[in-house]
């Protein structure tokens, strides 16, 4: 019988360029593979979980890949931007690159926002529906493949939880609309849109690992580990405003040894390093890995002068918003603010107030991508216990994460569930200025950009009430034209 030798090029096993592995693994492989040979490797389970790790490096290095030539499409950070600005929290000073987001506009089936997020999110499901396919016909017995495996399924799950809360309004009260297809196996093609409960069962399915013991936190914050999917799997569940499951999930990731908040000090330098002890998740920016101007840095670093944000398109933040932060908060320092710290001010002269210091990074576009900080779970615990009426904990949790990592003056004045749910709000919101969750908080929360409002720092003034359409992004038209099953938003 004669035997085909079908030979694959490395890159197609998940391109093994310079920030792959950083351990070399026995047996050597050279520039090709036959299927024999790989099957023989992926028999073997310390060679399989290499293999493994070399698919996963190729889905978590497209996650700040540059996805076209222009400069707002890299990857993840560009998700977190476009929809930061696309909401109340952040102003945009001059039109340049995410301009059309600013102005509440990138919605449109027709622009290349759409077509960039649906793209770029369905690329990497389809990359880990192939490598789980191929890797794992059964969910595997042995603890360091079953942390692949946990890792992979977590992965879907997060780009789930972003197409669907992309392309439809929150969970609650749109539980029977069409949501998006659920992309399961490699075979699947054309199909038809789930409905948003739909969705949501399979992200509860993909994040079910966390449950399991073999998935466990590492020390190592490039991947997706229990930590990082325990908080999407909060997340989740703060949509479906299941409370209990929230504090189950987000205690998970805070009672974890591995991770501390960000101290004063840290705050006031303004430092983006993946060494930093309170972030769960992030990628170390090098010079072979930096995108240079079509970067996250690149487009809210005010300071940088060959950047887009410091060439005049100036991201600040909301000035109702930064009202709240009381004049003892570190991190009323990372804006500027002529008339409290003209020290400051005078080192940026061409900066306006306002104007965010807090991503002063390296001006060679080095500083390392955040994805996750431990203080979104910690603020999403006091969120839940707020809401299941446990005031007291929660105004002490709140009151020693101020008083010890933001603002030793803190003094609680809420008195109520009311009160005290607004006061959590608005912490996190300035807490998470600029790490992409202002959009999607203030969809669960039913709540408007108002940007019209006495004392607003809006230089495109607009309106955008809760529920109205653009808050969900139209389906791009490449996908209305290639899929007949295909149902466009209104």
């Amino acid at each position: 019988m004669k035997k085909n030798n079908l030979y694959l090029p490395l890159f197609l096993l998940g391109l093994l360029i310079s920030a792959c592995s950083k351990s070399e693994f026995d047996p050597k492989v050279d520039g090709f593979l036959t299927e024999e040979r790989k099957k023989e490797l992926l028999e073997n389970v310390e060679t399989k979980i290499s293999l493994l790790q070399v698919e996963l490096n190729g889905i978590y290095n497209n996650n700040i890949r540059s996805q076209s030539n222009s400069g707002e499409t890299f990857g993840l950070k560009a998700i977190h931007l476009a929809t930061d600005l696309s909401g109340l929290d952040m102003v945009q000073q001059s039109y340049s690159w995410f301009g059309f987001d600013y102005n509440f506009d990138m919605w449109r089936a027709e622009y290349a926002r759409t077509a960039f997020l649906w793209n770029f999110l369905y690329k990497q499901i389809s990359s880990i529906n192939t490598v789980l396919t191929e890797y794992f016909p059964e969910v595997p017995s042995q603890a360091a493949l079953y942390q692949k495996y946990a890792e992979l399924k977590s992965l879907r799950g997060i780009y789930y939880y972003y197409l669907i809360n992309l392309y439809q309004h929150s969970y609650k009260g749109h539980e029977n609309d069409l949501g998006v297809p659920l992309v399961l196996r490699p075979t699947d093609a054309k199909l038809p849109r789930a409905t948003v409960a739909a969705v949501y069962e399979q992200l509860l399915a993909d994040f079910s690992v966390v449950d399991d013991a073999r998935y466990v936190v590492t020390e190592t914050k490039t991947d997706v580990d229990k930590a990082v999917a325990a908080t999407y799997l909060a997340k989740v569940y703060a949509h479906l405003e299941q409370w209990d499951k929230v504090i189950t999930y987000t205690r998970m990731v805070l009672n974890s040894p591995y991770f501390t908040f960000t101290s004063m000090a840290e705050v006031q330098a303004a430092k983006w390093d993946i060494s930093s002890p309170s972030w769960l998740w992030g990628y170390d920016i090098t010079q072979e890995t930096s995108t240079q101007w079509n970067s996250f840095y690149s487009n809210i670093d005010n300071t940088n002068p060959i950047s887009y944000a410091g060439g005049g398109a100036f991201k600040s933040i909301y000035s109702l918003l930064y009202a709240h932060i009381a004049p003892t908060d570190v991190r009323r320092n990372l804006y500027i603010n002529r008339t409290e710290a003209p020290t400051i001010a005078r080192r940026y002269p061409q900066l306006p107030d306002y104007a965010n210091l807090k991503y002063v990074t390296d001006p060679r576009f080095l500083g390392d991508y955040c994805f996750l900080r431990l203080e979104d779970p910690l603020l999403l615990y006091i969120e839940a216990l707020v809401e299941k009426r446990e005031l007291s904990r929660a105004q002490n949790t709140l009151t020693y994460f101020m008083q010890n990592f933001r603002d030793l003056s803190y003094t609680p004045t809420a008195t109520d569930q009311a009160s005290m749910r607004e006061e959590v709000r608005w912490q996190r919101r300035i807490e998470l200025w600029g790490e992409g969750t202002s959009f999607f908080d203030f969809k669960r929360w039913g709540l408007g950009a108002n940007r019209i409002q006495a004392g607003s720092n809006h230089v495109y003034a607009i309106d955008v009430p809760a529920g109205d359409r653009r808050w969900v992004y139209q389906i791009p038209i490449g996908e209305i034209e290639a899929n007949p099953n295909m149902v466009q938003n209104q």
